[in-house]
C-alpha cells in the first residue's frame, strides 16, 4: 500500500512537471486535470489503511520516490491500474478498502484515457 501511495504522489509530480513545462495551453489544462483527485485519494489511503492501524510512523520525507517519476503518463497510468489491481486481488485488503481502491482505478482508467490523448 505504501508503493501505491509513493505512485500516487510521483503520478501528480510527473503531471505538474509537464504542466510546467508545456508551450500549449491545451496541454496545460489537460495536465492539470490529470492531477485532479490524487491528493484525496492519497488522503484516503493515509487514514483508512495506515492511520487507521496506527502505523504513522511510516510517514517520511522520502515519500516521493523520484526514481519512480516518468514523463510517460500514460504508462505511468497504466502502471498504477495494475498496482491497484494487484491490491485488489491480495488477500491482505479487505472490503472497504477493496472498494476504495476500486475507485481509484476507475478513476485513473480516466486518466489513462486523458492521457492518450497527450
Amino acid at each position: 500500500m505504501y508503493e501505491l501511495l509513493q505512485k500516487l504522489i510521483a503520478f501528480k509530480y510527473a503531471c505538474k512537471i509537464n504542466h510546467w513545462s508545456t508551450t500549449k495551453y491545451s496541454s496545460h489544462l489537460l495536465f492539470d486535470r490529470l492531477t485532479n483527485d490524487i491528493d484525496t485519494w492519497v488522503d484516503e489511503i493515509a487514514e483508512t489503511y495506515f492511520m487507521a492501524s496506527d502505523n504513522k510512523n511510516i510517514f517520511k520525507p522520502d515519500l516521493l520516490n523520484p526514481k519512480i517519476i516518468t514523463s510517460n503518463l500514460t504508462l505511468f497510468c497504466e502502471q498504477i491500474i495494475s498496482h491497484l489491481e494487484k491490491l485488489q486481488n491480495s488477500k491482505d485488503t479487505n472490503e472497504g478498502l477493496n472498494s476504495l481502491l476500486s475507485g481509484i482505478e476507475q478513476g485513473f482508467l480516466g486518466k489513462l484515457a486523458l492521457a492518450k490523448l497527450i
